[in-house]
C-alpha cells in the first residue's frame, strides 16, 4: 500500500455562522487518483482552498507527508509540493508552450542580474537544463507536438494539460483539479483521463472535484463524497 500523502483531521470551517465543513477527516496516498463529488456549496471548494493555504480551518490539522500545514501560506505550500488546476486554465496566453512551461520553473540564476555578467556559462547551461525538462513534460501531458505555438492558440483540453504540466515543472507531487473536464470535448477528456493516469503510475496523487462523474469514476481508485459538510466514501465492486 502507498504511503499517505496527505491527511485531514477533523476540519471544520464556517462563515458567518454557516458550518460549510464539519470534521471532515480523509487519508491520501501516493500513486492514487481519488474524486471528490457533492452538490454545489457542499464545501468542495472550501476544501480545496483549505489544503492550498487560501483559508485557514477553525478547527483540525492538515498534514503533507506528515507536516502540517495547517496554519502556512499559499505561498509556501505550493513550495512543498502541492498544486492547484483552476477549472480555467492560468497560463500565459500570449507566448509559446515550451515558454510557459520554462517560466513555471522557480530559481533560475538568470533571475539574478549579477550571474549575467559573473556566471554567464551556468545560466546558458542552466537555461538549456530547463529547455530540456520542459520537452520531458511536454511529452508527459501529451504537448510535445504544441511547444512551438502560442498557448492561447490551444485548444480549452490543450490549455488544461499546459496547465498541468506548468505544475510538473516544479515536481509537485499532490494535485488537486477543479473541474479538469468541464468544458472538455470527448477526444481531449480520453487525452487528459490518460494522462492523468500516466501521472499516478509516476507516484503522482491526484484529487478531483468534478461533474463529469462516469469520466471521473473511470479513472479513480477511489470515490468520496461531501456532503452535510461530513465525508463519505463509496464502496467500489469489482466488475
Amino acid at each position: 500500500m502507498n504511503k499517505a500523502i496527505l491527511d485531514i483531521n477533523g476540519v471544520s470551517k464556517t462563515f458567518g455562522g454557516l458550518r460549510i465543513l464539519t470534521g471532515v477527516s480523509m487519508s491520501l496516498s501516493s500513486g492514487s487518483i481519488v474524486s471528490l463529488f457533492g452538490e454545489n456549496g457542499s464545501g468542495k471548494t472550501t476544501l480545496f482552498h483549505l489544503i492550498t493555504g487560501f483559508l485557514q480551518a477553525d478547527q483540525g490539522s492538515i498534514s503533507y507527508q506528515g507536516y502540517n500545514i495547517s496554519k502556512q501560506s499559499a505561498a509556501h505550500i505550493a513550495q512543498l509540493g502541492i498544486g492547484r488546476v483552476w477549472q480555467s486554465p492560468r497560463i500565459f496566453k500570449n507566448i509559446s508552450v515550451l515558454d510557459n512551461l520554462m517560466l513555471a520553473a522557480s530559481n533560475h540564476p538568470g533571475e539574478q542580474l549579477s550571474n549575467y555578467l559573473l556566471r554567464p556559462k551556468a545560466i546558458r547551461q542552466a537555461e538549456a537544463n530547463l529547455k530540456q525538462k520542459a520537452k520531458e513534460v511536454a511529452s508527459l501531458v501529451a504537448l510535445e507536438g504544441k511547444l512551438g505555438e502560442t498557448a492561447g492558440a490551444l485548444s480549452f483540453g490543450q490549455q488544461k494539460l499546459l496547465s498541468l504540466g506548468m505544475l510538473l515543472m516544479e515536481d509537485t507531487k499532490l494535485l488537486l483539479l477543479d473541474e479538469p473536464f468541464a468544458g472538455v470535448n470527448t477526444k481531449h477528456i480520453r487525452e487528459l483521463s490518460n494522462v492523468l493516469l500516466r501521472l499516478k503510475t509516476r507516484g503522482k496523487c491526484m484529487l478531483l472535484i468534478e461533474h463529469n462523474r462516469s469520466a471521473a469514476r473511470a479513472i479513480s481508485d477511489r470515490v468520496l463524497f461531501l456532503n452535510k459538510g461530513t465525508i463519505h466514501e463509496e464502496e467500489r465492486t469489482e466488475n
